[in-house]
């Protein structure tokens, strides 16, 4: 009869704690729950043990002598995913990546950057914005969530739209396969030769390979970022001004919709001051070279307000400051100072 799961797991952890010691191998239950689940906390599993994970070199240890032994292993970065991609498993190892924060190289000459997987989403636009540059891809956790998180899990968030997903600005990963082989995919060029497989990895929640460094795209700070605000009396009317938009061929960095109730909560919440009554309203942001940002700004409020049935009033405002009939522009780490909003609103 086979070894049973509860004792390759038992091998496994004398060996890792002969090689990283008590330090990062973590036994304790109690200590173990804190790794029970992401965001996506309706399912919980107390990983067998859980490693930190500080340098290449632990993961690439921890990765072959899992598989020496046949023993399942779940790579966490965060831990703020929604779909259960770091769920643990109860006989298996939990290897958290968190402590890999360090910014390799800001080559910002070549728009890239190289990171390591526990290196924050903000905290690389953070890093390079003084050379006018950032990091696009924002999801709703860019503050605590991980770049190696972002990659399992092909984050996007509202700059989408234009900016596309993770896998639209990842050139180059460094990776260990569940063999404990180290493979570096990709590098700083555009477009590598082959088969695209940078393509597969990002999103594939840790199963092709546990990511030790990812070479990502630095976007240009653009040289103007507008917000508009336009009320509707139904959310169909806001839909159909969002097909407008785009069929007139203005790309929004993003455009978000907010239903009568949506608009209720926020209200209560923040006292943004939308129009009082409205059915639906479009958030819209635009951003560029300040010419187009103009141009598209023009065009937006003339699909958001068709003639005779609405009214436009525009004025400038900062991101910190809503008034009445004007949503509050929340402040971007793409724009460094005061942001333009207009206020489109229906008769």
């Amino acid at each position: 009869m086979g070894e049973s799961g509860v004792g390759r797991l038992g091998r496994v952890i004398g060996e890792l704690m002969g090689t990283l010691g008590t330090g990062q191998v973590i036994t304790d239950r109690q200590r173990r729950r804190t790794y029970e689940c992401d965001g996506l906390s309706a399912y919980r599993v107390v990983p067998g043990v859980v490693v930190l994970a500080r340098t290449a070199a632990d993961v690439v240890t921890t990765v072959r002598a899992c598989a020496r032994h046949g023993v399942p292993f779940v790579a966490r970065g965060s831990g703020t995913g929604l779909s259960g991609g770091a769920l643990p498993h109860a006989e298996g190892v939990l290897v958290v990546l968190s402590q890999l924060r360090a910014v390799r190289e800001a080559d910002v000459d070549n728009q890239r950057a190289v990171v390591e997987p526990g290196v924050i989403n903000l905290q690389l636009t953070a890093a390079t914005s003084p050379d006018g540059y950032y990091f696009a891809p924002d999801p709703s956790s860019q503050s605590v969530c991980s770049i190696g998180g972002n990659v399992a899990e092909n984050s996007g968030g509202a700059h989408c739209l234009k900016y596309g997903f993770t896998t639209n600005h990842v050139t180059g990963l460094d990776l260990v396969t569940p063999g404990g082989e180290q493979v570096e995919i990709g590098g700083k060029a555009p477009d590598p030769p082959g088969y695209d497989l940078l393509g597969a990895l990002v999103g594939s929640e840790g199963t092709l390979g546990v990511v030790t460094a990812a070479t990502v795209r630095l976007t240009r700070l653009p040289q103007e970022v507008r917000t508009l605000l336009a009320a509707f009396r139904t959310m169909d009317d806001a839909g159909a001004a969002t097909s407008a938009i785009i069929a007139a061929g203005v790309i929004p960095a993003a455009i978000e919709m907010m239903d009568a109730l949506a608009i209720e909560a926020a209200e209560a919440a923040v006292h943004c001051g939308y129009p009082a009554g409205a059915g639906a309203v479009l958030v819209i942001e635009l951003d560029g070279p300040a010419p187009d940002v103009a141009g598209s700004s023009t065009t937006s409020c003339g699909c958001a307000r068709p003639p005779g049935r609405s009214r436009c009033a525009s004025r400038p405002t900062t991101p910190s400051a809503p008034s009445s009939g004007r949503a509050a522009s929340p402040r971007s780490p793409r724009s460094a100072g005061s942001a333009p909003t207009t206020s489109c609103r229906t008769a």
